[in-house]
């Protein structure tokens, strides 16, 4: 059973002959969860408020208020954990778009922007984090767009252009010169980024701080500050999402279940995932199949489970 999604195209926000850019803005409570989606259009993806997690190219990264995501034609991602993230998207059709960006490749974040090839589709980790200030200054900047696009004044296109172009060398600064936290941060998505790659793998603690290039000491202390949980924590969150969606798509046996998701004792996995949902997995698949809302449970477990103490043996070099 695979995951069904539809094709979000830019003719459903524009007319005929406009500008190739809208700015679609959702508060909190409003997106829904796990509606997997594709683009004939760029987005780029402005966390507002509030925490989710991010979908996409088979990851599950955990987003929040300041992070900026960018999502190309060719990808499916969606949210989950939902509820309470506010979004802005900024979509365009670079094609259509004539936009004169001289030095701009000179700025990292371009390139991620407009990529040369159709390699890169989209990613599932933040491409930068906005402080508050920051945040603040960008969405006042997304606001001049939408003005600009709905009042009827001559040259309401150009100026829509020049702040857009204006946004994207924002945001190219930011990315290129946000200090020592920023850096901080994408070291830590590296650590993530592998256990998202190899969850169904054994993983020490250790393995993760060298993939970080950070001292296990640091790299511990630091993880819960980019993350809001231990990377034990967010190993076995990480496992039980895939689990709890094998549950719902697939007609794989709890023991497939188990070893597919890093599980390497079935009673183990049974007894972390009654911990997490208060259900056995079987149950959990048959109130899924009997027309239940498993997802809204979900939403729930995963909302508060980076704050959750999952696993008793803390121990940064014993195998989990």
């Amino acid at each position: 059973m695979g995951k069904t999604y539809f094709l979000s195209k830019m003719s459903r926000f524009i007319s005929d002959g406009d500008l190739p850019l809208c700015v679609v803005a959702r508060s909190k409570g409003i997106h829904p969860s796990r509606l997997f989606h594709g683009h004939n259009y760029s987005e780029i993806a402005v966390i507002t408020e509030g925490r989710a997690y991010h979908l996409c190219e088979d990851k599950v990264i955990p987003v929040e208020a300041g992070d900026i995501l960018i999502v190309h034609p060719g990808a499916i991602h969606a949210y989950d954990a939902a509820a309470d993230m506010g979004i802005v998207n900024l979509l365009f059709d670079s094609s259509r778009l004539s936009l004169p960006l001289l030095d701009g490749y000179a700025l990292p974040l371009f390139k991620k922007i407009f990529p040369d090839t159709g390699d890169c589709r989209g990613f599932a980790e933040p491409v930068t984090h906005l402080d508050e200030d920051g945040l603040h200054e960008l969405l006042q900047m997304l606001e001049k767009i939408r003005d600009e696009l709905n009042n009827i004044h001559p040259g309401r296109q150009l100026r829509s252009l020049a702040v857009f172009l204006e946004i994207l060398v924002f945001l190219a600064r930011k990315s290129g010169t946000d200090g020592g936290g920023q850096q901080m941060k994408f070291l830590i998505g590296d650590a993530v980024r592998y256990m998202n790659n190899h969850y169904a793998e054994p993983v020490k603690v250790e393995q993760l701080a060298k993939k970080a290039k950070m001292s296990l000491r640091s790299f511990t202390r630091h993880f819960p500050e980019m993350v809001g949980c231990s990377p034990i924590e967010y190993l076995m969150k990480l496992r039980l999402h895939h689990a709890s969606d094998l549950l719902i798509n697939t007609d794989l046996t709890l023991s497939e279940i188990a070893e597919q998701c890093g599980f390497y004792d079935s009673n183990y996995f049974c007894k972390k995932f009654r911990q997490a949902f208060n259900a056995s997995p079987r149950r959990f698949r048959m109130n899924f199949q009997s027309g239940k809302n498993v997802l809204s449970l979900r939403e729930e477990v995963f909302d508060s489970f980076a704050g959750e103490k999952i696993l008793e043996n803390k121990n940064s070099g014993q195998r989990v």
